[in-house]
C-alpha cells in the first residue's frame, strides 16, 4: 500500500494561473481548470481498457475554465493534448506552459471506457479577489526564476504586522481565484481580517513562475524562493518589518526555520509538521496508514521491510532510483513523491531538532490536528521540545481535537483516512485562523 505522501494536497492541484505582475511582466498563464491523479488504481486502468502508464485522471473540474467548457467531467481520464501522450500531472503542467490564452488544445480522453476528442480555447486565470480585503498581484526574483506573488492586506492606511505563508510539498498553485474556501484562502483570509497582509509565493515553474519545473527542483531552490518573498514583503511601506512571522503547513515547518535562518523573523506558526528525522517519519507514517488502511499485521511487517529498505537506499544512501528499482522492483510503490528525489534527500539530511534549536530569540507555536493521520502527535511535541531545550518557555503546543492534516474538520484519523480515499468532502476547520491570529497578535505587541 502506498504512503500518502504523495497525495498531500493533491486535491489542490488545479492547473491555474495568476493574473500579470505589477512589479515584473509575467506573462499570464491559461486556466485549464482541472484537478488529476497520478494514483490510477489497476482495476480503473483496467475497467477503462489503458495501456500501462497511460492517461492522466481528472479529479475536480473547475466551473468556467477551459477543461469545463470543453465538457471534461470529474472521472474522465486524459490521455493526450495536440496529439501527445500523457501519463503524469507534470507532462500536462510542462505542456500547459507552451500555451496561451486564446489558444486552441486538442483532448484526447477516455470516459467510461470509450475514447473521445474535444477542443478546448483555453482562457485566462481570473484573479482572487474580495470585497473586505486588498488582493495585490506581484512578482520576486529568485535564483534565475521570477516568481508570482500574491499579497493580501487589510483596506485602509497604516502598517500592520505581516505573515509569509510557507505550504505544504507538492506542486499545486497558490493561487485560488475559484473560492475563498480553496486551498489555503480561507486562513489567508481570516489573518487578513484580524488585520495582517499575508503573502504567498508561487514554486518554480508553476503558474505565472518562470524557472525549473517545479517536480525537479531541490530543496534550496524552494528556500531560496520563500525567502525572496519574505524579503520583499518586509519592504513593502505598509508592513511593519519588525512584526513579521512565518506561517508554515507540513512541510513548511522544515522549510520555515530554513527560512528564518536567512531571514529573521518575529515568531514562527507551524502546524501538521514533523519535528523528527524524516527517515523515522516516514517509517512511521506508513505503519500508521497501514493500519488504518486495514492491513493485517503480518501485511504491515512485509511491507515495512520493504519500505525501510527502499527509503534507506534512496534517502540516506542517495542511491540512483533506477538503481534501487533495478534491485527491488516493489520499491515504486514506496517511492513515489510530490517532489524531486534531491529536494526528498536533503529533507532527510536535515536535522530537524536542531534547526529549531538555532533560531534566536523566536516564539514558536505547534499546532496538530488529533484527525491528522500524515503526520502525529509525536513529531509535532518534538519540535516543541527541541525548541524549548534551546530556550526555555520559547515554543507552545497546541492541539485541535478534530481537525485532519489539510486543515479540515474531522473526528478522527480514520474518518479522514477514508474520505481521503473516496475523494469525499470536509469544511475547513472554523477555528484554526482565529487560533492562528490570536497567537500572531499576543506577539505582535
Amino acid at each position: 500500500m502506498r504512503t500518502l505522501l504523495k497525495h498531500v494536497l493533491l486535491l489542490a492541484l488545479m492547473l491555474t494561473a495568476s493574473a500579470t505582475a505589477q512589479a515584473v511582466d509575467l506573462p499570464r498563464r491559461p486556466a485549464f481548470g482541472i484537478a488529476m491523479s497520478n494514483n490510477m488504481p489497476p482495476d480503473v486502468r483496467a475497467a477503462q481498457k489503458l495501456g500501462p502508464n497511460e492517461g492522466v485522471l481528472i479529479v475536480a473540474v473547475q466551473p468556467g475554465l477551459s477543461g469545463a467548457n470543453a465538457g471534461l467531467n470529474k472521472g474522465d481520464i486524459v490521455v493526450a493534448l495536440d496529439g501527445k501522450p500523457m501519463s503524469s500531472s507534470a507532462e500536462v503542467i510542462a505542456f500547459l506552459r507552451t500555451k496561451r490564452p486564446g489558444d486552441e488544445l486538442k483532448i484526447d480522453y477516455v470516459r467510461n471506457a470509450a475514447r473521445a476528442t474535444t477542443t478546448a480555447t483555453l482562457v485566462p486565470t481570473p484573479l482572487e479577489t474580495s470585497a473586505d480585503i486588498d488582493v495585490i498581484y506581484d512578482a520576486v526574483a529568485s535564483g534565475s526564476s521570477i516568481r508570482r506573488t500574491v499579497i493580501t492586506k487589510p483596506k485602509g492606511g497604516g502598517r500592520h504586522p505581516a505573515v509569509l505563508l510557507v505550504g505544504g510539498i507538492g506542486c499545486y498553485p497558490i493561487d485560488n481565484p475559484g473560492s475563498e474556501n480553496e486551498g489555503y484562502r480561507p486562513l489567508i483570509t481570516s489573518l487578513t481580517r484580524q488585520g495582517f497582509v499575508t503573502i504567498r509565493v508561487e514554486k518554480s515553474g508553476i503558474g505565472d513562475s518562470t524557472g525549473t519545473p517545479c517536480s525537479d527542483v531541490n530543496l534550496d531552490t524552494e528556500v531560496e524562493g520563500y525567502t525572496a518573498g519574505l524579503r520583499a514583503l518586509k519592504k513593502l511601506s505598509y508592513v511593519d518589518a519588525k512584526r513579521t512571522f512565518i506561517v508554515g503547513h507540513s512541510i513548511g515547518g522544515v522549510v520555515g526555520p530554513l527560512v528564518a535562518a536567512q531571514e529573521p523573523v518575529r515568531g514562527l506558526f507551524v502546524l501538521e509538521t514533523v519535528g523528527l528525522t524524516w527517515y523515522e517519519y516516514e517509517l512511521i507514517n506508513t505503519r500508521r496508514q497501514l493500519k488504518l488502511g486495514g492491513a493485517q499485521p503480518a501485511e504491515i511487517g512485509a511491507a515495512m521491510l520493504v519500505k525501510q529498505w527502499c527509503s534507506h537506499r534512496m534517502l540516506i544512501d542517495r542511491a540512483p532510483r533506477a538503481e534501487i528499482l533495478k534491485a527491488k522492483p516493489e520499491c515504486a510503490e514506496f517511492m513515489s513523491y510530490p517532489a524531486s528525489d534531491a529536494y526528498l534527500q536533503q529533507i532527510a539530511a536535515q536535522n530537524n531538532a536542531g534547526l529549531w534549536a538555532a533560531l534566536k530569540g523566536v516564539d514558536v507555536a505547534v499546532l496538530y490536528g488529533a484527525a491528522d493521520f500524515v503526520t502525529g502527535v509525536e513529531e509535532s511535541k518534538a519540535l516543541v521540545d527541541a525548541a524549548n531545550a534551546a530556550r526555555a518557555g520559547s515554543a507552545i503546543y497546541i492541539e485541535i481535537p478534530d481537525m485532519d492534516h489539510f486543515l479540515l474538520q474531522s473526528p478522527d484519523q480514520a474518518t479522514a483516512f477514508r474520505r481521503l480515499q473516496s475523494g469525499g468532502q470536509a469544511p475547513f476547520h472554523p477555528k484554526l485562523g482565529q487560533i492562528i491570529g490570536d497567537w500572531l497578535k499576543s506577539k505582535s505587541n
